[in-house]
């Protein structure tokens, strides 16, 4: 049980949700500061990418490793930066240009925001209407894409 707790897939994936915890928090309150839908993901991509080759590379990837750390940052940038342009598009698509199709799609329309959980401060800060929950759902699925990229990303072409 110890190995398996303590095996490179189980780190990555607890500092892949501490990653994740931390794009959370920067890009939603990045778009309460910023009237912008792109703003918040350059943001909150450009801090996660920092965050996260440093948590890789001193916690997940401990192997012995053949490149030096500049090659390694330099294709772990460039990977990151290929899942920042999925983080784009797919903003642009679920959250800029057709959130009233999402909307409609997942009968966003249709909650209640007056009851739990969305009657809670924390959660009606961020989800308090359809266009707001179709924006966090969306975020939520470009993380969970994010993480499986990431990870095969930096397992087979970074920290080998």
């Amino acid at each position: 049980m110890r190995k398996y707790l303590l095996s490179e897939k189980m780190k990555y994936i607890f500092w892949g949700v501490a990653t994740t915890i931390v794009y959370l928090i920067v890009r939603l309150i990045s778009m309460k500061i910023f009237d912008d839908t792109m703003l918040p993901v350059l943001i909150s991509q450009t801090l996660t990418i920092i965050f996260a080759f440093v948590v890789n590379k001193l916690f997940v990837f401990t192997t012995k490793q053949t490149k030096s750390v500049f090659v390694q940052f330099v294709r772990f940038l460039w990977g990151r930066l290929f899942v920042a342009g999925i983080d784009f598009f797919l903003t642009y698509v679920m959250i800029e240009k057709y959130s009233n199709i999402f909307i409609h799609i997942f009968f966003l329309n249709q909650v209640n925001f007056k009851l739990f959980p969305f009657s809670l401060p924390i959660v009606n800060q961020f989800a308090s209407n359809s266009t707001e929950l179709n924006s966090f759902l969306a975020i939520i699925l470009i993380q969970v894409l994010s993480v499986i990229v990431n990870y095969l990303i930096s397992k087979f072409m970074i920290f080998n």
